[in-house]
């Protein structure tokens, strides 16, 4: 049914879509100056510099927030980012306005801008995606995911159904394989797909030969690291003599770091504490109300170096809930969970009180998840490299929390922790808060193991029927 189809090439559809997102956001912004120009209580040249710094602005926040990237779920998703995008760059103009300008009709109009240039972006990227969409001009590339051992298989399972928006893919266990038969099912396969995905607990001399195949094929390549290899991501280029060598930083953070690290908290935290006030208030009357116990829940959890600190949340569950089931994490339709709190999960709201422990100093805005000892001291032996996550505090958000969910897999979760610690920058921080804002609307970001084995079951029987 695909003889003569196009095959769709993500990589260049992204920079399409960078491009007509620019192009359509410059017309808009050229558009409302023409409109403005005459009548602005600011003067027409104050309202382009404005609008210039808008349309840098809006792309800045869409990129930052990663809509360009390779694989984004749908429409819904770029809708998310593209709105969030404009309303962060109406904050800061409204900042710039207010300092410099204080307009109120130059405020009216980059409130009602905002509206427009949403609409606006969100209609070329409807048009873009029914364009590549169209079945009877393209198909989906085709993916080849392999591994080696049963343990992987759950997370090629992920992978699979978890791209099938973007990726016709299939996954082997090559576990059972010669190398002779290893060879030979790559020399017959990998001409057949279009992008190959490897995990890397394949034996090296396996590993080498399917990264040689597909380099030679000029395929995509995707690699699935072990924790180990978080911090070459990373690596610097250091000549020693005249002989090249990949230097990797210490995983640690120097006295610097942590000194402005603990500045941004205090400041995000203080901010935080202001704005969020009225909405906490709300919540803890609506969890005394609806159902009986305490309003908040402290825990024991660990920070840097394992020291032990009590975290602050908004009760979601009933009073005394490990009391018969003894420790376990939160699972998907758990009895446990107050109608109240269910919200409050889906939403990450329960976290708020949090702030109050940033300000303490036993959290970060950014940060490992805050776990506790009887799930570290499990974790440790399960996951190799599992302590390093602890050269940093827990943090209220983090690179798990934004690219996980509550099913990701602990050695998933273990791999942000390490990859964001030998990455750190405030600008990685800055990036991480923004895309929590981004987690707040995607209820995949909040979806439990449940969630993936329906929508596994339902992805696969659609794929069927197509094929």
């Amino acid at each position: 049914m695909h003889n003569g189809l196009k095959v769709r090439n993500p990589r260049n559809e992204c920079r399409y879509e960078l491009f007509c997102n620019a192009v359509v956001l410059l017309a808009v912004l050229v558009l409302a100056f023409i409109i403005r120009s005459d009548s602005a209580s600011i003067g027409s040249r104050a309202v382009a510099l404005l609008y210039i710094a808008d349309c840098g602005g809006m792309m800045i926040f869409m990129y930052l927030l990663e809509k360009y990237m390779l694989v984004v779920s749908g429409l819904y998703e770029k809708f998310v980012m593209t709105a969030l995008a404009a309303v962060y760059t109406f904050f800061i103009m409204g900042i710039v306005n207010l300092i410099f300008f204080m307009s109120l009709d130059q405020f009216l109009a980059d409130l009602v801008l905002l509206f427009v240039k949403v609409a606006a972006v969100f209609a070329s990227d409807v048009l873009m995606m029914r364009h590549f969409d169209d079945e009877t001009r393209y198909k989906k590339p085709s993916l080849l995911i392999i591994d080696s051992g049963e343990k992987n298989f759950p997370r090629m399972k992920k992978i699979k159904y978890g791209v099938l928006n973007n990726y016709d893919a299939w996954y082997e266990d090559v576990a059972d394989m010669t190398s002779e038969e290893l060879n030979r099912f790559i020399k017959d396969s990998f001409p057949l797909f279009d992008a190959i995905c490897i995990f890397t607990d394949l034996p090296d001399k396996d590993n080498d030969a399917a990264v040689a195949a597909a380099t030679e094929l000029n395929k995509d390549l995707f690699i699935v690291p072990k924790i180990i290899d978080a911090g070459r991501t990373n690596a610097r280029i250091v000549l020693f003599d005249d002989i090249l060598t990949l230097y990797m930083p210490k995983r640690s953070l120097n006295k610097v770091d942590l000194f402005l690290k603990r500045v941004m908290d205090i400041i995000i935290a203080s901010v935080g504490l202001v704005l969020a006030a009225i909405p906490m208030a709300v919540i803890a009357l609506a969890i005394k109300i609806t159902s009986p116990g305490p309003v908040f829940y402290k825990q024991v959890r660990l920070t840097r170096h394992k020291k032990e600190f009590e975290i602050y949340k908004f009760r979601t569950m009933i009073p005394d809930a490990e009391k018969l089931s003894g420790p376990k994490f939160a699972e998907k339709h758990d009895p446990r969970i107050t109608p109240i709190g269910k919200l409050l999960r889906a939403c990450r709201l329960d976290e708020l009180p949090q702030i109050i422990n940033i300000l303490k100093g036993d959290m970060s805005v950014v940060g490992p998840r805050p776990e506790r000892p009887v799930f570290v001291e499990q974790f440790e032996k399960e996951i190799e490299y599992y302590d390093y996550r602890f050269e940093v505090k827990a943090g209220l958000t983090g690179l798990s929390h934004v690219y996980g969910r509550y099913s990701t897999y602990i050695y998933d979760r273990t791999y942000y922790d390490l990859f964001y610690i030998t990455h750190y920058s405030l600008l990685l921080d800055f990036k991480i808060i923004l895309l929590t804002t981004k987690t707040m609307f995607l209820k995949a970001a909040s979806e439990g193991e449940d969630d993936f084995k329906k929508k596994t079951v339902a992805k696969a029987a659609k794929e069927e029927v197509k094929q």
